[in-house]
């Protein structure tokens, strides 16, 4: 059979990653490079036409494809299932939570070559590969996965665009409390002292004993010595407008920082204020996409503002525009300032494409421009 619905579906959703994919194979191969794969050590070595080692990577056998009968035959087909976890057996782990069957039966048949070259490509990227290598007999095809570590990874995703995200939380039953006060926010520690009070003398005085202060005249004081903060401030102060602005900056330029997506823990409250708004909006939706745009400020007295936009394909298939909800636009301005403060360099865009789990849960693909 030909790929199906689901799989197609699944093209057009990673269709930038594949595009990305198949540019670099492209590339090697227009430049003269050669990936040399060794089957006993498993290590894909990256070679330019002259021999030099430009990079390595862990090869994986993940399908092969007999020519004769059409057949794809994944290669976690027939494992024991006490065995080591290979990144095949991730594809189809992939293929059962996002529901595509041709990712996780063990035998696809009536494929073209083309079309088998397209699942791999598939299976690769949902495993978080760096490519796909093919091996070419007369008989058969063996894809091999390149990736970077030789067993799947546990905990983070390899990929840094990509997050999964749990179940969004059960709503409270009581309302939360008011955290708009500093003061009801931060209450200090029971067991605290509480600060003392204590009063600051003038400007332009010295603190000094109560018996001192009402024995000694005024005009005694004004003979001491002034002290330093009494000093005249600088003349461009005294010249230049109080509410001119910021005044010029002494300090070197700070060198352009590198634009990346966001870290996981920075982005992982917004991905779960948003999924809480389509589990709300949209129960059953298919696909959602989350977009953030930060607007120049347009004068020197306004901020930046901040546009989030939401759009799903509810249980029909319809394309559905949500409004966002004062939770997501709260905790997408504190992304930004977050973001800013790990050292990201200025991005205007980001965007997820949003694949919902089986277990409530779901998966985003990001990226920044």
């Amino acid at each position: 059979m030909p790929l199906d619905e689901a799989t197609r579906q699944l093209a057009v959703l990673l269709q930038l990653e594949l595009r990305r994919l198949v540019e670099r194979e492209r590339a090697r191969t227009e430049r003269g490079e050669e990936v040399r794969y060794d089957s006993v050590s498993r290590i894909a070595t990256w070679e330019t036409r002259r021999g030099d080692v430009i990079g390595r990577w862990y090869g994986d056998v993940l399908a092969r494809y007999v020519v004769r009968d059409r057949i794809l035959r994944w290669d976690w087909a027939g494992r024991s299932s006490i065995a080591t976890t290979t990144h095949a057996e991730v594809i189809s782990r992939e293929g059962q939570a996002r529901g595509v069957p041709q990712l996780s039966m063990s035998v696809v048949g009536e494929l073209d070559e083309p079309d088998a070259y397209a699942l791999v490509r598939l299976g690769v990227l949902v495993a978080h590969g760096e490519g796909v290598e093919l091996r070419r007999t007369e008989e058969e095809l063996t894809f091999i996965g390149l990736f970077d570590s030789p067993r799947p990874r546990d905990g983070e995703s390899v990929d840094p665009s990509r997050y999964s995200v749990p179940p969004p939380p059960v709503a409270r039953s009581s309302p939360p409390a008011d955290r708009s006060s500093p003061v009801a926010s931060w209450p200090p520690a029971a067991g605290w002292p509480a600060p003392a009070r204590r009063s600051s003398p003038a400007a332009g005085t010295r603190s000094t004993p109560p018996a001192a202060r009402s024995s000694t005249p005024p005009a005694a004081r004004r003979s001491s010595q002034p002290p330093a903060h009494r000093s005249l401030p600088p003349i461009r102060e005294i010249y230049g407008p109080r509410t001119a602005g910021r005044s010029p900056s002494t300090r070197a330029p700070e060198p352009e920082r590198r634009v990346r997506e966001p870290s996981r823990s920075i982005f992982l409250p917004v991905a779960s204020a948003v999924l809480a708004v389509f589990a709300k909006a949209v129960p059953g939706f298919q696909q959602a996409l989350f977009v953030l745009r930060i607007e120049p400020e347009t004068r020197a007295d306004e901020g930046r503002r901040l546009v989030v936009l939401l759009a799903a394909n509810d249980a029909s298939g319809d394309l559905r525009a949500i409004d966002p909800s004062p939770e997501l636009l709260a905790a997408a301005a504190r992304l930004v300032e977050a973001d800013q403060n790990d050292g990201n360099g200025p991005w205007s865009k980001l965007s997820a494409r949003i694949t919902p789990k089986p277990d409530g849960g779901a998966t985003l693909n990001v990226d920044v421009i």
